[in-house]
Protein backbone atom coordinates (compact mmCIF):
# COMPACT_ATOMS: atom_id res chain seq x y z
CA UNK A 1 0.00 0.00 0.00
CA UNK A 2 1.14 3.27 -0.86
CA UNK A 3 2.05 6.04 1.58
CA UNK A 4 0.55 9.34 1.52
CA UNK A 5 2.10 12.32 3.12
CA UNK A 6 0.23 15.35 4.68
CA UNK A 7 0.03 18.40 1.44
CA UNK A 8 0.96 21.04 3.79
CA UNK A 9 3.72 19.02 5.98
CA UNK A 10 6.27 21.49 4.91
CA UNK A 11 4.08 24.66 6.74
CA UNK A 12 5.80 25.67 9.75
CA UNK A 13 3.15 27.83 11.79
CA UNK A 14 4.41 31.33 12.77
CA UNK A 15 5.91 31.93 16.20
CA UNK A 16 3.67 34.56 16.62
CA UNK A 17 0.23 31.86 16.35
CA UNK A 18 -2.05 32.42 19.36
CA UNK A 19 -4.92 30.63 17.83
CA UNK A 20 -4.03 27.30 16.27
CA UNK A 21 -6.70 25.63 13.92
CA UNK A 22 -6.47 21.68 14.25
CA UNK A 23 -7.79 19.03 12.11
CA UNK A 24 -6.99 16.00 10.61
CA UNK A 25 -5.34 15.38 7.31
CA UNK A 26 -5.16 16.77 3.75
CA UNK A 27 -3.31 14.23 1.24
CA UNK A 28 -0.56 15.19 -1.10
CA UNK A 29 -2.50 14.97 -4.17
CA UNK A 30 -2.49 16.94 -7.28
CA UNK A 31 -6.39 17.87 -7.14
CA UNK A 32 -6.33 18.84 -3.78
CA UNK A 33 -6.54 22.49 -2.14
CA UNK A 34 -3.95 25.06 -2.28
CA UNK A 35 -3.78 25.27 1.58
CA UNK A 36 -5.68 24.12 4.90
CA UNK A 37 -9.59 23.60 4.80
CA UNK A 38 -9.58 24.74 1.01
CA UNK A 39 -12.13 22.02 -0.05
CA UNK A 40 -15.15 23.28 -1.62
CA UNK A 41 -16.97 21.94 0.48
CA UNK A 42 -15.55 23.45 3.22
CA UNK A 43 -16.52 26.57 5.38
CA UNK A 44 -13.39 27.55 7.30
CA UNK A 45 -12.48 30.82 5.45
CA UNK A 46 -15.97 31.79 5.29
CA UNK A 47 -16.66 30.79 9.62
CA UNK A 48 -13.13 32.26 10.60
CA UNK A 49 -13.32 35.85 9.30
CA UNK A 50 -16.98 36.19 10.03
CA UNK A 51 -16.06 35.69 13.67
CA UNK A 52 -14.11 39.32 13.49
CA UNK A 53 -17.34 41.01 11.01
CA UNK A 54 -15.02 40.37 7.99
CA UNK A 55 -15.88 39.26 4.83
CA UNK A 56 -16.04 35.89 3.74
CA UNK A 57 -12.46 34.18 2.48
CA UNK A 58 -13.15 31.61 0.86
CA UNK A 59 -12.85 32.06 -2.69
CA UNK A 60 -9.71 34.46 -2.55
CA UNK A 61 -6.58 34.18 -2.76
CA UNK A 62 -3.97 32.36 -0.72
CA UNK A 63 -2.37 35.33 -0.12
CA UNK A 64 -5.27 37.28 1.37
CA UNK A 65 -5.86 34.30 3.94
CA UNK A 66 -2.23 34.42 4.78
CA UNK A 67 -3.07 38.34 5.29
CA UNK A 68 -5.67 37.50 7.91
CA UNK A 69 -4.01 34.52 9.57
CA UNK A 70 -1.02 37.28 9.98
CA UNK A 71 -3.39 40.06 11.22
CA UNK A 72 -5.26 37.53 13.72
CA UNK A 73 -2.45 35.53 14.61
CA UNK A 74 -4.12 32.70 13.55
CA UNK A 75 -2.01 29.37 12.34
CA UNK A 76 -3.12 26.02 11.19
CA UNK A 77 -1.85 22.27 11.62
CA UNK A 78 -3.01 18.79 11.06
CA UNK A 79 -3.25 15.68 13.79
CA UNK A 80 -1.98 13.23 10.58
CA UNK A 81 1.50 13.26 9.03
CA UNK A 82 0.85 10.59 6.76
CA UNK A 83 -1.54 7.12 5.51
CA UNK A 84 -0.76 4.02 4.19
CA UNK A 85 -3.76 2.98 2.03
CA UNK A 86 -4.94 0.71 -0.88
CA UNK A 87 -4.18 1.98 -4.09
CA UNK A 88 -6.99 3.91 -5.69
CA UNK A 89 -8.17 5.33 -2.73
CA UNK A 90 -5.92 8.86 -1.92
CA UNK A 91 -8.63 11.05 -2.19
CA UNK A 92 -10.40 9.50 0.48
CA UNK A 93 -10.58 11.99 3.45
CA UNK A 94 -13.11 10.64 5.38
CA UNK A 95 -12.02 10.59 9.21
CA UNK A 96 -13.34 7.57 9.86
CA UNK A 97 -11.28 5.85 6.84
CA UNK A 98 -7.93 7.23 7.71
CA UNK A 99 -8.09 6.72 11.64
CA UNK A 100 -7.05 3.18 11.13
CA UNK A 101 -4.59 4.31 8.02
CA UNK A 102 -2.08 6.29 10.18
CA UNK A 103 1.62 6.05 9.32
CA UNK A 104 2.54 8.52 11.32
CA UNK A 105 1.24 11.28 13.26
CA UNK A 106 2.06 14.96 13.56
CA UNK A 107 3.89 16.26 16.24
CA UNK A 108 1.90 18.40 17.81
CA UNK A 109 3.19 18.54 21.52
CA UNK A 110 6.17 19.62 19.97
CA UNK A 111 4.81 21.97 17.65
CA UNK A 112 2.94 23.67 20.94
CA UNK A 113 6.18 24.12 22.57
CA UNK A 114 7.42 26.01 19.44
CA UNK A 115 4.72 28.05 19.88
CA UNK A 116 5.62 30.64 23.06
CA UNK A 117 2.71 33.15 22.49
CA UNK A 118 0.12 29.96 21.99
CA UNK A 119 -3.27 30.83 23.77
CA UNK A 120 -5.70 29.01 22.05
CA UNK A 121 -6.04 25.13 20.12
CA UNK A 122 -9.59 25.03 18.38
CA UNK A 123 -9.96 21.37 17.18
CA UNK A 124 -12.14 21.07 13.94
CA UNK A 125 -14.54 18.00 14.80
CA UNK A 126 -17.24 18.07 17.49
CA UNK A 127 -17.74 14.04 17.55
CA UNK A 128 -15.33 11.52 17.49
CA UNK A 129 -17.48 8.24 16.35
CA UNK A 130 -15.71 6.02 14.86
CA UNK A 131 -11.89 7.27 14.80
CA UNK A 132 -10.50 6.11 18.47
CA UNK A 133 -7.24 6.83 17.39
CA UNK A 134 -8.05 10.35 16.62
CA UNK A 135 -9.52 10.71 20.03
CA UNK A 136 -7.17 9.07 21.95
CA UNK A 137 -4.24 11.55 20.03
CA UNK A 138 -6.92 14.76 21.09
CA UNK A 139 -6.75 13.50 24.53
CA UNK A 140 -3.23 13.73 25.00
CA UNK A 141 -3.20 16.59 23.18
CA UNK A 142 -6.14 18.55 25.46
CA UNK A 143 -4.35 17.04 28.60
CA UNK A 144 -0.90 18.44 28.05
CA UNK A 145 -2.40 22.23 26.40
CA UNK A 146 -5.18 22.01 30.45
CA UNK A 147 -1.36 21.60 32.37
CA UNK A 148 -0.15 24.09 30.31
CA UNK A 149 -3.09 26.75 30.69
CA UNK A 150 -3.81 26.76 26.72
CA UNK A 151 -7.66 27.00 25.84
CA UNK A 152 -8.57 23.57 24.17
CA UNK A 153 -12.09 23.37 22.54
CA UNK A 154 -13.80 21.46 19.86
CA UNK A 155 -15.95 23.03 16.84
CA UNK A 156 -18.36 22.34 14.80
CA UNK A 157 -16.51 21.19 11.51
CA UNK A 158 -16.44 23.60 8.88
CA UNK A 159 -16.81 21.15 6.33
CA UNK A 160 -20.26 20.25 4.27
CA UNK A 161 -22.49 23.37 5.38
CA UNK A 162 -22.44 26.56 6.24
CA UNK A 163 -25.32 27.71 8.90
CA UNK A 164 -25.95 30.45 11.08
CA UNK A 165 -25.93 28.04 13.77
CA UNK A 166 -22.34 26.73 13.10
CA UNK A 167 -21.35 30.67 12.81
CA UNK A 168 -22.49 31.20 16.14
CA UNK A 169 -20.78 28.21 18.31
CA UNK A 170 -17.31 29.58 16.86
CA UNK A 171 -18.07 32.96 17.17
CA UNK A 172 -19.07 32.01 20.48
CA UNK A 173 -16.12 29.75 21.35
CA UNK A 174 -13.26 31.58 19.76
CA UNK A 175 -14.20 35.16 20.03
CA UNK A 176 -16.62 35.56 22.79
CA UNK A 177 -15.03 32.20 24.66
CA UNK A 178 -18.43 31.53 26.52
CA UNK A 179 -18.21 28.29 24.86
CA UNK A 180 -16.15 25.35 24.96
CA UNK A 181 -16.66 22.05 23.57
CA UNK A 182 -14.15 20.00 25.32
CA UNK A 183 -12.98 16.51 23.70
Amino acid sequence: MPIILHKFRDHQASPRTEILMLGTFNPDIAAGPDFFYGRQRNFLWRLLPMCWNLPSLKDEPLLSKKQFMETYKIDFADIVHSLDIPEGMQGNVDDDFIDGRVSEWKDIIRLINGLPNLKAIYFTRKTFNGIPNMRAQITLIANYCRERSIRFCKLETPARFFSEAKQQQWIDTIVAQTTCLRP
